[in-house]
């Protein structure tokens, strides 16, 4: 698992990635890398400050996860990571899902209502045998929104289940009948990195 000091080395290898990709280079997801992310080589920004992310925890009334905290230390913001999601948001800018999508989250309540909670047997299964369609609709209003929408979808974590102190992360998109589910945001990102390799590849 990722930690304080091996994320500067993964998002450097994202970023040497992305940027060496002909669909982010000339292609159709060219627009969003920017010059100075050009220039740099790097996808990323200055990493947060201890006051940043007390004030975060302030104002989430929540401690970060471990992995999603040193990689705020690492990179306050972050982006693209993938063909799917463009960017990362800052410290300053994440905040609860029922804030930012409060509509979305309603609608979602309202799918969900008369489906039965998936069973513990069911639900904490993650990898290849995962059921994608298999989430818990009473979460909804309890996720936190860490990225932008991106390619139809977003990311965000989930403080209602957690791995050895880690928060739950769910990859959402409109292609997608439920969401991808992964035990943390450093699982999540290594996850997300190896499958835009294969397909990286695979367009080659």
């Amino acid at each position: 698992m990722a930690n304080a000091r091996s994320w500067p080395d993964l998002l450097g290898q994202i970023s040497r990635e992305v940027l060496s990709d002909p669909d982010f280079i000339s292609g159709n997801r060219a627009s969003l890398i920017t010059e100075e992310q050009r220039q740099n080589q790097w996808l990323g920004a200055p990493g947060a400050t201890t006051a940043a992310l007390e004030a975060l925890e302030q104002r989430l009334q929540i401690p970060l996860p471990p992995s999603y905290r040193a990689f705020l230390q690492a990179s306050d913001g972050f982006g693209p990571l993938d063909y799917f999601i463009w960017r990362l948001k800052s410290s300053v800018e994440v905040d609860w899902l029922v804030k930012t999508e409060a509509e979305l989250v309603e609608m979602w309540e309202v799918d969900v209502e008369t489906i039965p909670s998936v069973p513990d047997e069911e639900y904490f299964i993650y990898g290849d045998g995962q059921n994608e369609i298999q989430v818990r609709g009473e979460y909804f209003r309890g996720l936190l929104m860490i990225s932008d929408w991106g390619d139809a979808g977003f990311l965000a974590l989930n403080p209602d289940v957690q791995h050895q102190g880690e928060w739950e992360a769910w990859h959402f998109a409109n292609w997608m009948p439920g969401a991808v589910r992964y035990r943390s945001f450093a699982e999540l990102v290594q996850a997300h990195l190896a499958s835009y390799q294969a397909m990286k590849e695979g367009r080659s």
